[in-house]
Formats: structure tokens, sequence, C-alpha cells
């Protein structure tokens, strides 16, 4: 698929050929609070985690205090919101595409969870990020979950159909994967479907489009390692781990072995 020059350009910044893609999100200071490394990122880009890096997905004031250890390091910022505290799944504009160009991004980000009851209005906010941005020649990356919510208010990731019904919710991923190919987007995050096997076939769905997996809630350090290698054999484009990072107590040796096992694959 040809592409414009400037959005190519600033694809292969943010996801450079031949190699997986690293990426960390730092959104979560806003979406859950600013915990554990996360009460201040500038501790956390450090000198031996921020060389491992392909990019950094971000708020635009994180992006913004954290300008001196991002210096060199590509940056993608988020333009759709929420927090824990209220609607999680119903996401809001939170800025513009010349905000993210000022900025000096490489890309925006637009959050869509499907099967959420603000689903619809999420795709439409989908859809007008990637004409905004195509004026510019700046990629968005669709971060795009199957999540409803549970009657209590709390998010559904649909976790037990990954467990009992693994085909089911590959599925689901899929379809999440061909929206974001459907709408425009450069390039895709989601989960992780639980085995290659599965995943192959979201990656598939997306038409070429890169597809990324989301680190989800923390767990051990293999497992995350098994993941991470499990997506890129299947034909991930990488990773964008965060929690898997920055609520980590030793953040910089586990970057370490994560960078090694995605560039073992």
């Amino acid at each position: 698929m040809h592409q414009p020059p400037g959005l190519q350009r600033r694809m292969h910044r943010i996801l450079p050929p031949g190699r997986p893609a690293l990426w960390l999100p730092l959104d979560d200071g806003l979406i859950s609070g600013p915990e554990h490394h996360l009460h201040d990122v500038r501790g956390l880009l450090t000198a031996d985690v921020v060389p491992q890096l392909t990019a950094v997905l971000g708020f635009r004031g994180v992006l913004a205090a954290a300008s001196a250890q991002l210096v060199d390091t590509p940056v993608v910022m988020n333009l759709s919101a929420s927090t824990t505290l209220h609607e999680h799944t119903r996401k809001a504009p939170v800025g513009t595409v010349a905000d993210a160009v000022r900025a000096g991004a490489d890309a925006i980000a637009c959050h869509v969870n499907i099967s959420s009851p603000s689903e619809t209005e999420a795709l439409e906010q989908l859809a007008r990020r990637v004409t905004e941005a195509d004026e510019f020649g700046l990629p968005v990356v669709a971060m795009i979950y199957p999540r409803s919510r549970n009657l209590s208010g709390t998010d559904n990731n649909h976790l037990r159909m990954r467990r009992n019904s693994p085909e089911r919710f590959a599925e689901l991923v899929r379809h999440c994967a061909r929206i974001g190919m459907e709408l425009g987007a450069s390039a895709i995050k989601t989960m992780y479907t639980g085995t290659p096997e599965t995943f192959r076939t979201v990656v598939e769905s997306a038409m070429g489009v890169p597809v990324l997996i989301a680190g989800e809630a923390l767990v051990d350090a293999s497992e995350a390692l098994e993941r991470a290698q499990g997506a890129v054999a299947a034909g991930a484009a990488g990773v964008a781990y965060g929690r898997q990072i920055f609520n980590r107590d030793e953040a910089g040796p586990f970057v370490a072995k994560l960078r090694a096992a995605l560039d073992d694959v």
C-alpha cells in the first residue's frame, strides 16, 4: 500500500522496519492514577530503559514533562481519555491533531472499546481523527479492545471468554482489528488472544495494518515475555507494554529481557 512520504517517515520512526517494536504507554497515570513508577515517569525513563524503546505513548502533559528524557524517542500522543473513577469505557476527545503536531508527536492514538455502550460514538471519533490526521501525514494508532461494562460499572474485558471460549474471543479480537483497518488506522493496538495460532488470524484480519499487543494487567515476567514472543511469531509488529513495565519493581532489567526476547523471535 502506497503511503505519502510524511506518513511513511513517521511510521518508520514508531515501527522501525526489521525489528519488533517496543512501545511504553504512560497514559495510565491519567486513567488509573499516578501510582508506582507513574508517580513521576522521569524516574522510569532512565538510560537503561529509554534506548530499548521504539516509542512512548502518553497524553500531552506527561510527554511535555518528560521531553528531556524523550528528546530522541518517537512519541505517540493519546487524544482520547477516561478514568476508572467514572465511565472508563466511554472515551472523550482530549485534544486535536494540531495539538499533537505542535508538540512534535510522531503519531496520535484514539481508543475504541468494542461492545461497550459508547461504541458508536467512539467509532465516529476514530473515523474523524483519521480524516484530520491525513491532512498532516500523521499516523493514527487505533487502540481498539473488546471491552464492555459490567452491571456494577466495572470493565468487562472478556477474560473469561478468552479462557473458556478461546476461538470466540479470537473472533472478537479479529473484529476489533478489522474495524481499525476499515476506518483507516495506520496501526492497531489490541489484546493478545492467548496463542500464536489464534493471534495470527487477528494479524491477517488487519490486512497489512501493523498490529501490536497491549500488556494488560501485571503477570509474571515469564508469561509477559511468552506473550510478546508469541504475538511477534504470529506476525505482530511488536508490543505496547505499560503495566508490565511501570508496575514492576525493577523495570530496567525487565525491559532489557523484553527487548532481547523480541529480537530473538
